[in-house]
């Protein structure tokens, strides 16, 4: 009992590590789009806080993915893509390390340096940005003169996309399940992403009553790096059962990304009908 006692202290202080670090280092852009035309893209690294940060840049390849269930899954063990897909061997930080001071801001360069043998198309890896204030060793005495250095460090992960020659993109759409479930429509819908390059953009569902009038819009970001199965929920507690059609519309746009970034393809639609319980 004495010694769980002495942890408790430990797993507070880890527990409030997330919020705390949040607000001390932000990075822009979200993600890292570099071309063939200049092998050279660029991220800021800015702290603000008022302690000194080390920052460390990691690149590990990996890719958003699905469960059966349509929820986000991060997939970092596909050797496989690995070695069509991944930058991780080509792509350099510039400074990779280094310590950043309060209220400052850092540009961190990335080179790529793709082999002859590289096809036409998009290639990627996760870029993560480690950092810890430099005086954030904290020692906590616990019960029996037990002592237990805590270390806080800051993680976060964007990804980083090089675009080599023609790339081009899209998706099959292999079927769309409709469950409902206390109150909610779940849509799922099964792609297959077609061309050389990640689908990356956004998925909109319309709900149309018998009449054809829309009574209801829901909109997220959505990507597909091969067979993926991707969730959207529409609450319809407040409408009346009967029939509708949902219409799900997937497009290469995003809010938060400039066009020219992305790799472009045709608007995709699908209809389904759906009956409400």
């Amino acid at each position: 009992m004495k010694r769980l006692t002495a942890l408790l202290p430990v797993l507070l202080l880890f527990a409030l590590v997330p919020r705390q670090a949040t607000a001390q280092v932000a990075i822009a852009p979200s993600t890292v789009f570099i071309s063939d035309a200049t092998n050279v893209g660029t991220l800021y690294v800015s702290n603000r806080s008022d302690e000194p940060q080390e920052v460390t840049i990691e690149f590990a390849f990996g890719y958003p993915s699905s469960d059966a269930e349509g929820n986000l899954v991060m997939n970092y063990q596909d050797s496989v893509a690995y070695e069509q897909f991944a930058l991780n061997d080509y792509i350099r930080a510039f400074p990779r390390s280094f310590v950043l001071g309060p209220r400052q801001q850092q540009t961190v360069r990335f080179q790529v340096r793709p082999p002859a043998a590289f096809a036409d198309g998009v290639y990627w890896t996760r870029v993560k940005v480690l950092a810890n204030p430099q005086a954030t060793e904290i020692d906590v005495t616990a019960e029996e003169g037990i002592t237990t250095r805590i270390t806080f460090r800051f993680e976060q992960v964007i990804a980083a996309f090089y675009r080599k020659g023609q790339a081009h993109t899209g998706l099959n759409i292999n079927k769309v399940e409709a469950i409902q479930r206390e109150g909610t429509l779940v849509l799922l819908s099964h792609l297959q992403r077609t061309g050389n390059a990640p689908f990356v953009g956004s998925m909109t569902a319309t709900l149309f009553d018998a009449a054809g009038n829309p009574v209801m819009e829901r909109q997220s970001t959505t990507t597909a790096y091969f067979e993926e199965i991707r969730r959207l929920e529409m609450d319809v507690s407040d409408l009346p059962p009967g029939e509708y059609r949902a219409e799900l519309v997937f497009e290469t746009r995003r809010a938060d990304m400039s066009p020219t970034d992305l790799v472009q393809a045709p608007k995709i639609t699908e209809t389904i009908s759906v009956t409400l319980q």
